[in-house]
């Protein structure tokens, strides 16, 4: 049984977000490391990369640990909730990849509390994305044809 905290969705989703949080630093401190990325460019490409990588890994510990009660067909997952997440997430992706991240970087903002920055702006429009639009288990909008056979 479930403690009467983690009932709360917006708990849950807190936890997930240190969750993801937590993963999107070690990825772009291992890319980091790894490639050696010494300058600006080298930088915000581990970024970008590290981004990639870690949204993925969001959406699934969102939609396992925050909205389990969404459809699971493979169909819906694939053709919907996926690509909308990504798609969700593109705006501040693009924001944190070619404005936030390059500027924060270029007035001296160490990579790690840069990328906590980001991923700070991204959390309210994901909760709200992702509770009313990409994992709602509100019925969807009845077509012309499903309504005549009402």
């Amino acid at each position: 049984m479930r403690r009467p905290i983690l009932k709360n969705k917006k708990i849950r989703f807190l936890i997930c977000g240190g969750i993801t949080a937590a993963f999107n630093l070690v990825a772009i401190a291992a890319l980091v490391a790894l490639f050696s990325a010494t300058t600006p460019l080298l930088r915000n490409l581990a970024n970008i990369t590290a981004i990639e990588i870690s949204l993925l890994f969001s959406f699934w510990v969102y939609r396992l640990g925050v909205w389990p009660q969404a459809s699971w067909q493979l169909k819906p997952v694939l053709l919907y909730q996926l690509p909308v997440y990504h798609l969700s997430a593109a705006f501040v992706i693009l924001a944190r990849s070619f404005l936030i991240f390059p500027l924060l970087d270029w007035l001296g903002v160490h990579y790690l509390l840069n990328t906590l920055i980001g991923i700070a702006m991204g959390a309210g429009l994901t909760y709200f994305l992702g509770d009313q639009v990409i994992f709602s288990d509100r019925p969807k909008r009845l077509t012309p044809k499903q309504n005549s056979k009402l």
